[in-house]
């Protein structure tokens, strides 16, 4: 993305640096985990009716590591889960995505929320869009955990899969600025 110039860069305090650099690496390790852990549940849950859940859930999840990926260089952040990380979901998803309901998902996301906001809030305006879709894309699993807790598994992943022509927007959206920033 283009250089930010004095009219579109916002200096922050140090204690909303500190906010936002937190919640910023916090979100990438949060995605980087959902991504492990949802293709583990996709494919430890086939054939059971939480099949179609997972695996919209895991689509949703490829398409949003290939969108951090084009922001990582640009927010100066990385996250790659260890071999620790990796196992420990591997073994919780092989033994929990029978378990997990959707009002245990609701409970997780549901305070999480409001920090991926105040993530956007801090963001510099020319990465406001990008901060939208993560806050959105949030939003988006909460609505699907209802939807699965009020009718069916299977009508929360229709939820995810109406929203992944958004996804794939925003991915192409990034990968177009990009190019013309090379």
């Amino acid at each position: 993305m283009a250089a930010p110039d004095s009219q579109t860069h916002r200096t922050l305090s140090k204690k909303e640096q500190a906010i936002y650099d937190e919640h910023l690496k916090y979100e990438y390790g949060n995605r980087g985990r959902a991504y492990i852990g949802m293709a583990k549940m996709a494919q430890y849950s086939k054939g059971s009716d939480r099949e179609a859940f997972y695996k919209a859930y895991y689509d949703l999840e490829v398409l949003n590591q290939q969108i951090l990926d084009e922001m990582k260089v640009e927010l100066d952040v990385d996250y790659k889960a260890n071999i620790f990380t990796r196992g420990g979901l591997t073994v919780l998803a092989y033994t929990s995505w029978r378990f997990i309901s959707p009002e245990q998902l609701i409970d997780i996301i549901v305070p999480y929320i409001p920090k991926l906001q105040q993530l956007e809030s801090l963001a510099q305006p020319h990465h406001k869009a990008f901060f939208s879709y993560i806050v959105a894309q949030e939003k988006l699993q909460l609505e699907a955990c209802f939807k699965a807790q009020e009718e069916s598994w299977d009508s929360g992943a229709a939820v995810i899969r109406n929203f992944l022509p958004r996804a794939r927007a925003e991915l192409e959206r990034l990968t177009s600025v990009n190019k013309k920033e090379s």
